[in-house]
């Protein structure tokens, strides 16, 4: 009998593979990270091979920790960071570069060039999110201009485009699927929002031509067949979605007004805000949530690119740290921060500054810094962010927010969580389970095949503990202004 969910949460540093059973609990997982390249301050880029390799590697070690067959899979799910693409050979299935991922900043200056013309808020308003090198559409500007290969396989129609969702279908289905999901396909500076459909007026002043762009599916669909000779059995894909829509999804938060902040390599606080698509003025994203039938449901977005993975540089770059889970204890064996401040904009800010020129800093050392404060100024770095962008939040809506729910690999964290709520002043509330991205997929994809109703996922997540803030007024406002000088110096670091 088929009753498990097979959901690939394929992430911006590791890929992970999970097994959930029909009560919604993980019988079976396998996690690797797979290899950074950084051949330049501005660029970041992922092997695709090494990511669908290792992929399959955690599918077929996740099934095997769950002691069963592919026979009893029911169903694939795929969630993924998004707007990281590459360009592949359609007849060798060879990638033509490596991907750039979505923190890549290569293309800042051509951005920096269209938002001064009419480009900038034209796209804007169409595709629901500021112009900057995050668009998928401006690397692939970047591949066609740069890499000649590339553009000859696109001109001899032999190459084919897509996010990393798209490339794992493509790869899992032997060729036979090219598609993006609603959720993804909103994230690649390439969509018309209001239509669903690709902004060819955008892409073709680009330099770009939209037959080598995915299929659209809605996030709960048809993607095809993994191939028997992948895991042993074919198994229906029926589910793909964009990480943070299903983490938002997963957390409960499906009707208009509801919320969450996922924390993980980067941080993003996702606010549902129904079938009304509402363009942000105010430095806020515009995504499809996703699209179920023939319901399109919106979110606003506000993200920072770096947050988990500061404490990652912590750990690898600067080497204070041996695991990322000491940061906890450190953190809390000193009382603050004793007046260090660190602006985490490794690969610029982003909402709501969009400043791809700011760089990371760290004000206030004295000879009396230790270790301990820049880790804890790491974690109130990150909180600070995520007060930022709540701010803009509540702003646009005109509404005060009073709980959000947190998952993702950081919101273990205990400090952080209470400095979350501590900073932005609210409720915050983390389940059992921070494996919401994941979980999000399974729901898209047994949705699909009947092995659940909506009705079903009200009992999925179950809050562990909720934190609330524990500091006066007059001591956040006193951190925050000095927050604010802190970011005030960090932008526009053109040097």
């Amino acid at each position: 009998m088929k009753k498990y969910v097979l959901v690939i949460d394929e992430g911006t540093t590791g890929t992970r593979a999970l097994i959930f059973n029909k009560n919604f609990q993980i019988v079976g997982q396998g996690y690797e990270e797979f290899t950074q390249y950084t051949p330049g301050e501005d660029k970041v880029e992922h092997d695709a091979l090494e990511i669908y390799d290792k992929s399959i590697a955690m599918c077929k070690k996740a099934i095997g920790e769950a002691m069963i067959s592919a026979e009893e899979i029911a169903c694939i799910g795929i969630t993924n960071q998004r707007a990281t693409c590459l360009v592949w050979d359609k007849k060798t299935g060879e990638p033509l570069y490596h991907a750039i991922v979505w923190q890549d900043t290569r293309t800042a200056a051509f951005c920096q060039e269209l938002n001064t013309g009419a480009w900038g808020e034209k796209a804007r308003k169409t595709t629901g999110w500021t112009l900057s090198p995050v668009y998928s559409s401006m690397m692939l500007n970047w591949y066609i201009n740069n890499v000649p290969t590339i553009k000859e396989k696109i001109e001899a129609g032999e190459a084919l485009f897509g996010t990393i969702d798209t490339w794992l279908i493509w790869k899992l289905t032997g060729g036979k699927k090219h598609a993006v999901s609603y959720s993804n396909a909103s994230v690649m500076g390439s969509l018309d929002l209001k239509t669903g459909t690709w902004y060819d007026e955008f892409l073709t002043y680009l330099g770009i031509d939209t037959k080598i762009f995915p299929e659209i599916i809605t996030d709960s669909g048809d993607y095809g067949v993994a191939q028997k000779d992948i895991f042993g059995a074919e198994i229906p894909i029926t589910g793909v979605i964009a990480d943070q829509h299903a983490a938002l999804f997963a957390q409960g938060c499906r009707t208009a007004g509801t919320g969450k902040i996922t924390n993980g390599t980067g941080s993003f606080l996702d606010i549902n805000v129904g079938t009304e698509c509402v363009i942000s003025d105010q430095g806020l994203n515009t995504v499809i949530a996703w699209k179920i039938g023939d319901e399109m449901v919106y979110a606003l977005e506000g993200f920072e690119s770096v947050t988990g993975s500061a404490i990652q540089w912590l750990r690898d770059g600067l080497e204070v740290i041996s695991e990322s889970g000491e940061t906890e204890a450190l953190a809390r064996s000193v009382e603050d921060t004793n007046g260090v401040y660190f602006v985490p904009a490794l690969a610029g800010l982003s909402a709501p500054y969009h400043d791809p020129y700011a760089r990371g800093t760290i004000f206030g050392i004295t000879r009396g810094t230790k270790k301990a404060h820049l880790v804890r100024a790491t974690l109130e770095g990150i909180a600070f962010r995520l007060k930022d962008i709540m701010d803009v939040v509540e702003k646009e809506s005109g509404v005060k927010m009073k709980a959000i729910r947190i998952d993702g690999g950081a919101s273990k964290n205990n400090l952080l969580a209470q400095l979350m709520a501590d900073m932005m002043d609210v409720q915050v509330d983390r389940p059992f389970s921070v494996e919401a991205t994941s979980l999000g997929a399974a729901e898209m994809a047994g949705l699909y095949i009947g092995i659940w109703k909506e009705k079903d996922f009200e009992s999925a997540l179950t809050i562990e503990k909720t934190f609330t803030p524990e500091i006066s007024d007059e001591k956040r406002n006193k951190a925050y202004a000095g927050w604010q000088e802190a970011i005030k110096r960090s932008m526009n670091w053109n040097y």
